[in-house]
């Protein structure tokens, strides 16, 4: 091996290290994948087409049943293609279909409006924070019929608010400090992969530290939860539940709470930026609110969680 070889430079025997270190990193990453992600369909500008071994199969498996996740390929390329892989043998889709959609896109928007883009050009000053789940089926800008510029938007697995997401915490940060939006919308999803797994005993790996967030939840309201015989209806009210104990979680983070005392203490009417809980329905399409009085919730915890002694909890 030429690892072991005195005469090779120790700066050689480095690089050829990291490069092995990579291949098995890789390696590794399709064996994860698992015999019911069928790796091999091969594209123009492919140097070779790896094909998974059956390993963990049955976890990706349930991953795939709740989450409506299915990988048709994956390849490993030169980079000598035209930016990326080729045809999806299943989808019909590539990269140049994109590129094409997007300038019918462009030139669909400059027909009905020819300043639209200088205005998109010129700045963003959003109303709203959106925190969503990344579910394709969700997206934020169509759903509440708004156009670019109008959402800012943090999407993350089953729409979590979590305390030590720096992450999340940075655009919710500059959401409020920056654009100062005037809404936070914490919006959940009936049909939610994230939350259908935190109701089952399984171990699907590292995305079990993210959604046991949500097991935590369950925790919190198990004797309403696990009184629902049926695992529809639970898992639906599970999801419900979710976006409460979200808009609770955004309430009690101090940029949020700064901001509020700021603005009740200049005399605006409410309080901002105003939190609301929403839940979207694929099946119908539709936004409902929660019925909730958060502000009643937020007066029974305020001894616990109130940085700032005023009412601004006005919502």
């Amino acid at each position: 091996c030429c690892l072991c070889v005195p005469t090779v430079p120790i700066r050689s025997r480095k690089k050829i290290t990291n490069h092995l270190v990579r291949f098995i990193m890789f390696r590794t990453v399709l064996a994860a994948v698992g015999k019911s992600s069928p790796l091999g369909a091969a594209t123009s500008g492919s140097v070779w087409t790896a094909k998974a071994r059956p390993v963990s199969a049955s976890v990706w498996k349930a991953f795939q049943a709740t989450s409506g996740y299915h990988s048709s390929a994956l390849v490993a390329h030169d980079g000598c293609g035209k930016g990326g892989d080729g045809d999806d043998s299943k989808t019909g889709l590539n990269l140049e279909d994109i590129l094409a959609q997007n300038k019918e896109w462009v030139d669909n928007m400059n027909a009905k409006d020819d300043q639209f883009f200088k205005r998109l050009a010129s700045g963003q000053s959003p109303k709203y924070l959106w925190i969503g789940c990344s579910d394709s089926r969700v997206p934020a800008n169509q759903i509440m019929g708004l156009g670019p510029g109008e959402v800012f938007v943090h999407r993350n697995v089953a729409n979590l608010v979590v305390g030590s997401d720096l992450n999340f915490l940075s655009c919710l940060q500059f959401a409020v400090e920056v654009l100062k939006v005037e809404h936070i919308i914490v919006c959940g999803h009936y049909d939610c992969g994230g939350v259908r797994n935190a109701l089952k005993k399984q171990d699907l790996g590292l995305i079990e530290n993210w959604i046991r967030a949500i097991r935590d939840v369950a925790r919190l309201h198990k004797d309403e939860l696990f009184a629902i015989e049926d695992e529809e209806a639970r898992s639906r009210r599970l999801v419900e539940l979710n976006v409460i104990e979200q808009v609770l979680n955004v309430y009690k983070t101090g940029v949020v709470q700064k901001r509020r005392h700021k603005t009740f203490l200049d005399g605006e009417s409410f309080a901002k930026p105003r939190v609301h809980g929403l839940v979207f329905d694929p099946a119908e399409g539709r936004l409902n609110r929660l019925e909730v009085n958060f502000k009643e919730m937020i007066r029974n915890y305020r001894h616990v969680y109130d940085l700032y002694d005023d009412e601004a909890d006005r919502i």
